[in-house]
């Protein structure tokens, strides 16, 4: 058993973090019998560290590859492209997800749970209330599922070990989910106009980070769900996520990522190190844009 640091994936990064998450909750489903545990490490920025793989890093890009129980989109074509869908649409394949969860497999219940609920819906446009993480809906041709499936099809393990290892070259054409801040193009910001320019983004980093969504369920609250990892603070929308030392199994690692302690604008410290995190960062997740011609990104991130 060895340990493997995937040095391409920065901890401070909203998108590397969700990566190194997917790639976690990926590995400890390939080798449930292992005693698979995340930590992260300074390494000129926080590094995921995971313990106990059977493989090495070489082989570990092949085998995510090959033998990942990936997220089964297939279970939500009745969704289509989207999920800004009708309450009873959606019910009803939560319903046929959580008929066809086993003790061993339920990643199609899981993903429903990530994707949205229907508990409380939006009245107002008549669709339910969606995970916070899902920054596209239908504009401009990005698609949130749709851009998950085009990834399935697209992503090779070069493109797996350039997320897990880096660098990240940003060459792979459009396929983005815009959780990475470079996403956050303002024209007020640049010397020219970054539309004509095209996305251009990091597919294994997207699509390993897509199946972090498990960790960050959407849950009914108050007047709206919320997901897990984010809350309003000073009329801004932020995702708050911690940086731990001790090395965690998926379960406490799935109740590290919601934590009450980390909502308050200043966490305590002291708390927090008790249970071995070090580090928190938070990023605000913004409209840019005006009318119907917006995009949703996050800013880049602040240590708390």
């Amino acid at each position: 058993m060895s340990n493997v640091i995937f040095r391409g994936m920065d901890g401070s990064n909203p998108l590397g973090f969700l990566a190194a998450m997917g790639a976690f909750r990926l590995v400890d489903l390939i080798w449930p019998t292992e005693r698979i545990r995340l930590r992260w490490v300074r390494d000129g920025a926080w590094r995921p560290d995971v313990l106990g793989m059977p493989v090495g890093g070489e082989e570990l890009c092949t085998v995510l590859h090959e033998r990942a129980p990936w997220s089964p989109l297939e279970v939500f074509e009745e969704l289509g492209a989207n999920l800004t869908v009708r309450r009873e649409v959606f019910g009803n394949v939560v319903r046929n997800a959580a008929r066809g969860a086993t003790t061993e497999d339920r990643r199609a219940a899981e993903f429903a749970a990530a994707f949205g609920c229907d508990v409380l819906d939006d009245k107002e446009k008549d669709r339910i209330g969606y995970t916070d993480l899902c920054f596209i809906t239908g504009s401009g041709h990005q698609d949130f599922l749709g851009t998950a499936r085009d990834l399935a099809r697209k992503t090779s393990a070069e493109h797996l070990r350039e997320a897990l290892f880096g660098p990240w070259r940003y060459a792979d054409p459009k396929l983005s989910m815009r959780w990475d801040p470079t996403d956050a193009r303002e024209y007020a910001l640049r010397w020219a106009d970054p539309g004509p320019e095209g996305v251009y983004s990091v597919w294994g980093a997207t699509r390993l980070a897509f199946e972090a969504l498990p960790f960050f369920p959407v849950l009914p609250t108050g007047k709206r769900p919320r997901t897990a990892g984010f809350c309003m603070r000073n009329r801004a929308h932020e995702f708050t996520w911690p940086i731990w030392t001790n090395a965690v199994g998926a379960d406490v690692a799935r109740s590290l990522v919601a934590l009450k302690e980390l909502e308050p604008e200043t966490p305590d410290r002291a708390v927090l190190s008790e249970m071995g995190i070090a580090e928190i960062f938070r990023a605000q997740r913004v409209r840019i844009g005006q009318g119907k011609n917006f995009k949703v990104s996050f800013r880049p991130a602040r240590a708390v």
